[in-house]
């Protein structure tokens, strides 16, 4: 999963709050949601008891171990080995396949150095591990790096500046600490800070920095959340030890909207062989050395670190207590591969037989920060057991409606460049084919099992969880009937969901085992990691039981599995905290007043249309359901904009980017975008309203 989308809405998502979580009202004993009662339901009920035995552990691991012996970055030979064997397991299960080839642009370390020249030498070791005892795989996986650094070769004070926030850098300023000529150390993921990136977006952190005349970039994660703080660390537990770093984006002066999604070098434009490419140098890009350190390392330079002492809040989980530091010299030297590399997506179609040309998507990135055994080797290997479900279906007569297709993207790590790329080429054809989507990365780090979907679809993936047996026998973990109930939240991003939400706008999913992660992007994300992550490959399973369900019922429905009231109470649960945030932005100049009431009156007619929806799946009647699916799909279109966002025209979803309201959480604090931004979200809900009410 990537983590650079984190970085780009930080901020904005620290500014509304954590979006709430909305319970599910559907028994388990109601109709099928999108399904209209009769003989079809039973022979789907009927399916669906033969796949839930079909995934196995052992079929689990040996996926894995194909997927997961060596590093695989995108475009290198083991990432097309791995190509190559997705493309067999499919055409083994009966799906007719493709490769599909694109040329990115490609970021890789060929060169990193970390020294400590005074007052002490120190030659900082850049693997993972303990120094001098590495293990096999993080002698094979290399150092930790940031995509999105500069070559370099700078020497200087180093200062800690916390999460180098515009707070951050006001208080420095403040307290008269100097970074000209300095080498930054930043600290990620501080407790309460919402994501990896705290309170702004990396490319302000690096705007900001670069003004104050930085010349260098050092990233840690916070141990508190990420490490010995959360829990027991690797190899005990789920959480980061002390010589675990993270491979990640960086810092780089592109902000939202500046950019297309996918390869920044193709413009918004198909990466076909043969496609132009601006230069690197064409594009804005870091150009100072960015590096990736260990908490250990991070310690060791903050033990040294003399002067003013940091704001109490600035402090990491560390037994000492920290200054700004300056009394330290450094030495960093990085150097990066930059080239255009092929990157391979495979695809394998189950046709449908009734509506071949409507499409529910499975899919999964299948490159690599480095082993993948987790991210993204759990994802491809839930798509593969669901490949040999449906052939096992197949055998016994069964047929999907729609077609089903299996997707492998690669380019994903360097920032969803597989994915962006098939829908700059098919864009128009994809929004007009693909039914549902659902993505599978990352999927097994243990509990709790976590439902992030579309709003709309809650009440559809609740009923698919009933029905799952979890680990201790119950259906997908539960709290009535002793059940536990799944965490049911809004997508947000950070993998190849997003792509289709929202340039798209496609109704999607990504549901999983979302526990702690510590392993994320290290040298330990590896076979001998599922051990800790995963024992006994449960996840791995249960995780492709809901999803090949998922897929069924998607396919086989009389129409859109659609609760449409979700949407309009997502909307207003999130309008809570930004409605309070921007009064105080906007010294009351804007107050969002006139959103709740449009709001109101939009849920109003949802509730009403799921209310005849549900009374026509009950009797069974599809040509009254099809009318109200045409009202819901009609509504759903008014939030769609050809034209983009007023922030970032590549992204057209009006209702959700990230979160609810893009135009006004995105829009910089600026008045008169947030009000324009307004009246384009009341427009589209007034016309969302209409079409529900005609």
């Amino acid at each position: 999963m990537i983590v650079r989308w984190f970085f780009a809405v930080g901020s904005a998502l620290a500014w509304i709050g954590a979006a709430s979580v909305l319970p599910s009202t559907v028994s388990s004993d109601s109709a099928l949601v999108g399904w209209a009662s009769g003989a079809s339901v039973a022979a789907e009920l009927n399916a669906e008891k033969l796949v839930i035995g079909v995934p196995s552990p052992a079929n689990a691991m040996e996926i894995e171990r194909h997927l997961s012996s060596a590093p695989h970055r995108a475009g290198s030979a083991a990432d097309y080995a791995t190509a190559l064997y997705v493309r067999q397991r499919l055409q083994r299960d009966g799906f007719t396949t493709r490769i599909k080839e694109y040329q990115v642009m490609f970021t890789g370390p060929l060169h990193e150095s970390l020294t400590l020249l005074s007052p002490r030498r120190v030659n900082f070791d850049m693997l993972e591990g303990t120094p001098g005892h590495h293990t096999k795989w993080e002698l094979m996986a290399g150092p930790p790096f940031l995509e999105e650094s500069g070559d370099g070769d700078a020497t200087g004070p180093v200062v800690y500046v916390n999460a180098a926030s515009k707070d951050d850098l006001a208080e420095i300023d403040a307290r008269g600490v100097s970074l000209r000529g300095a080498i930054a150390l930043v600290r990620l993921g501080a407790p309460g800070a919402g994501g990896f990136r705290t309170l702004d977006p990396s490319y302000i952190a690096y705007n900001e920095l670069r003004k104050r005349g930085v010349i260098g970039i050092l990233e840690f994660m916070e141990p508190a959340t990420t490490g010995y703080g959360g829990g027991a660390t690797w190899p005990a537990g789920n959480y980061k030890n002390l010589n675990m770093a993270e491979r990640m984006g960086g810092m780089s002066p592109r902000g939202f909207g500046m950019f297309p999604p996918g390869d920044p070098t193709s413009a918004g434009k198909a990466p076909v062989p043969g496609a132009p490419h601006k230069s690197w140098d064409d594009i804005p890009h870091a150009t100072i050395p960015e590096l990736s350190i260990t908490q250990a390392t991070a310690r060791t330079l903050l033990s040294g670190m003399t002067g003013k002492v940091v704001p109490s809040t600035w402090h990491p989980m560390f037994e000492f207590v920290q200054h700004f530091g300056g009394n330290e010299t450094v030495h960093v030297q990085t150097k990066f591969e930059r080239r255009l590399k092929t990157i391979w997506l495979v695809f394998g179609d189950l046709k449908g037989s009734e509506q071949p040309d409507s499409i529910v998507m499975i899919g999964s990135h299948r490159d690599a920060m480095t082993f993948g055994a987790i991210d993204p080797g759990s994802g491809t290997t839930v798509m593969l057991q669901d490949a040999d479900a449906f052939h096992a279906l197949v055998a016994q007569g069964w047929r999907p409606k729609r077609t089903i297709e299996i997707a492998s993207w690669d380019g994903h790590e360097l920032g969803l460049y597989g994915s962006a790329a098939l829908i700059y080429e098919n864009g128009p054809q994809l929004r007009k084919s693909v039914f549902q989507y659902i993505n599978t990365d990352q999927l097994t780090t243990g509990d709790p099992f976590v439902v992030s979907a579309s709003p709309g679809l809650y009440a559809f993936m609740q009923q698919i969880c009933d029905v799952v047996p979890a680990a201790d026998g119950h259906s997908m973990l539960g709290l009535r009937d002793q059940r536990v109930d799944p965490l049911l939240n809004p997508i947000v991003g950070g993998s190849d969901h997003q792509n289709f939400s929202y340039m798209l706008g496609v109704l999607s999913t990504s549901n999983g085992y979302y526990g702690a992660f510590g392993a994320h992007h290290t040298a330990e994300d590896n076979l001998d990691g599922l051990r800790t992550y995963d024992p006994g490959m449960r996840q791995a399973v249960i995780t492709a039981q809901v999803t090949a369900i998922q897929a069924m019922r998607a396919a086989g429905a009389t129409v859109e599995p659609l609760r449409i009231e979700e949407i309009p109470t997502q909307m207003l649960k999130d309008l809570t905290a930004l409605q309070a945030t921007t009064i105080e932005r906007t010294n009351g100049s804007i107050t969002l007043t006139e959103l709740r009431t449009a709001l109101i009156a939009y849920q109003s007619a949802a509730h009403a249309t799921d209310v005849a929806m549900q009374q026509a799946e009950t009797k069974g009647d599809a040509a009254a359901m099809a009318a109200l699916a045409a009202k819901e799909q009609a509504s759903r279109e008014a939030f769609y904009r050809s034209d983009g966002l007023l922030e970032n025209p590549y992204y057209h979803t009006l209702d959700r980017v990230f979160t609810s309201f893009p135009e006004i959480v995105f829009a910089g604090g600026k008045p008169e975008t947030m009000k324009k931004g307004e009246d384009r979200i009341l427009t589209a809900i007034a016309e969302a309203t209409a079409a529900l009410k005609t």
